[in-house]
């Protein structure tokens, strides 16, 4: 039970990162370019912050934090595009 509450503590933080930096990103490049840039700038920083974080054993919670950030990839560049599809003007 505690595993599963880790899992989904984890895709939840990794969720409300990339949607945070994803709409910060948004202001100096277009939705779909920022979402590409906030996934690649969470992993690298979420994946070394895990590999520090469990000094004997990095290898489990690095795995789970590219879990999570494989399975919020896909709904982060849909919402990119269907942004880019309404034609709203950068904010």
């Amino acid at each position: 039970m505690t595993l599963i509450f880790v899992a989904l503590l984890a895709l939840s933080w990794t969720g409300l990162s990339l949607a945070v930096l994803a709409m910060v990103m948004k202001k100096v490049s277009p939705p779909r370019q920022a979402a590409w840039r906030a996934f690649g700038l969470a992993l690298v920083l979420n994946t070394i912050s895990a590999w520090y974080a469990t000094p004997g054993e990095p290898l489990p919670t690095v795995l789970l934090i590219l879990i999570c950030h494989a399975l919020l990839l896909p709904p982060l560049l849909l919402a990119a595009r269907r942004e880019e599809q309404r034609g709203r003007p950068p904010v």
